[in-house]
């Protein structure tokens, strides 16, 4: 007997998620080995090496279960950002925060504004909850469209959900726009303003979120991850600064009772103090990404103006047809697959031998997409 009747249409018209490829999955589909793994946002120098030592200290206790509190971890992220505790909610990777807080806040019909490309959870966790998600593109100039957020929440809305600098295309929101879309925001409405990639905003262009959130009066949650430039990827560890303990209390009931196993949670505590290696991280990033960019615009792409770990670019036809040639010669890159954006590509920045592979492979793909 099938499922199917049982499954909401809600989520039965969910598509799936996008993922990178694992390497061993992409060892076992094409028969070869990867060259250049461009398509999770991963750090180029992985995780800090104390973070490492602290799984491998941490090893012995997982007998036990971890402190559903995550108390030392609030703690370190409460001292890291100069929050109270109390306001620090724990996910299993940042993503696992946007559903609970659907979960926690959304009702069927409730109206979600978002932005156009977007991270696709911001859209499919509030569709799951029976919410009706508006969308507002970016314009051909790639400048953030602060104007076309505030125009759509001018109707009822309960929550805006962006990212800054935003995935997939990269550009970020500046202070002046944060502060009229803050003062545009319906009253009772919940903002989520998603850092995930703060660590690589350059001084010109970051400012203190928190503050701002804190003056607008509405409630609020600032995502936050080490999955990107901590490189924390597989240990899952997100992490929200909320508006007040109140809603951290209700987060913790939609989402898991353990969100942060005992490895990822001393691991990302070494991770969070080891500030030299996050330095290193995001130096790095930034001349590559500069460098990619420039090479990818003198072969004729257009290129997003990114301030992540990523660019996204134009590919000559459907990309996804474009990330498959590549993968055939090793190099894995994400094809995205949200209208009406299904020739642009996003590759990650990672070091220079996997960026010059990437940047090499380009050319025969492009000729044979021709």
């Amino acid at each position: 007997m099938s499922s199917q009747p049982l499954i909401r249409p809600e989520v039965a018209g969910l598509p799936d998620y996008n993922a990178g490829l694992a390497l061993d999955r992409f060892r076992s589909v094409y028969g070869i080995d990867a060259v250049a793994k461009l398509d999770s946002n991963e750090s180029p120098l992985g995780p800090s090496p104390a973070a490492v030592q602290a799984i491998r200290d941490a090893a012995a206790g997982v007998g036990r279960y971890p402190d559903a509190s995550d108390e030392a971890l609030r703690q370190g992220i409460g001292q890291a950002n100069g929050v109270d505790p109390d306001t620090v909610i724990l996910g299993n990777g940042s993503e696992d925060l946007i559903g609970a807080i659907y979960r926690a806040v959304l009702r069927p019909g409730d109206r979600v504004v978002t932005i156009c490309p977007s991270f696709g959870l911001h859209e499919f966790g509030a569709r799951a909850c029976g919410a009706v998600v508006d969308k507002v593109s970016f314009p051909p100039d790639w400048r953030f469209p602060a104007d076309a957020l505030i125009a759509a929440l001018a109707q009822p809305a309960r929550i805006l959900i962006f990212s800054s600098p935003s995935n997939p295309a990269g550009p970020a929101v500046p202070q002046a726009d944060f502060a009229q879309l803050l003062a545009a925001v319906p009253q009772g409405a919940l903002v989520v303003f998603d850092e995930a990639y703060r660590e690589y905003l350059s001084d010109d262009l970051a400012f203190d979120a928190l503050a701002m959130l804190r003056e607008a009066g509405h409630p609020w949650v600032s995502l936050r991850t080490l999955s990107k430039a901590y490189g924390l990827a597989g240990a899952r560890v997100g992490y929200g600064i909320c508006s007040d303990a109140e809603l951290v209390r209700a987060l913790r009931k939609t989402r898991n009772p353990f969100a942060i196993n005992a490895l990822a949670g001393a691991a990302a505590l070494a991770a969070l103090q080891d500030t030299g290696h996050l330095a290193r991280v995001v130096a790095l990033t930034t001349s590559e990404r500069n460098r990619v960019a420039q090479g990818l615009r003198a072969t004729g792409y257009e290129v997003a103006p990114s301030h992540g770990n990523f660019l996204f670019f134009r590919t000559p036809d459907r990309a996804a047809d474009f990330a498959e040639a590549l993968r055939r010669q090793g190099v894995l890159i994400k094809a995205w697959q949200e209208e009406p954006f299904l020739d642009w590509a996003r590759v990650t920045i990672a070091n220079r031998s996997e960026n010059d592979a990437f940047l090499a492979a380009i050319p025969a793909v492009r000729s044979g997409a021709r």
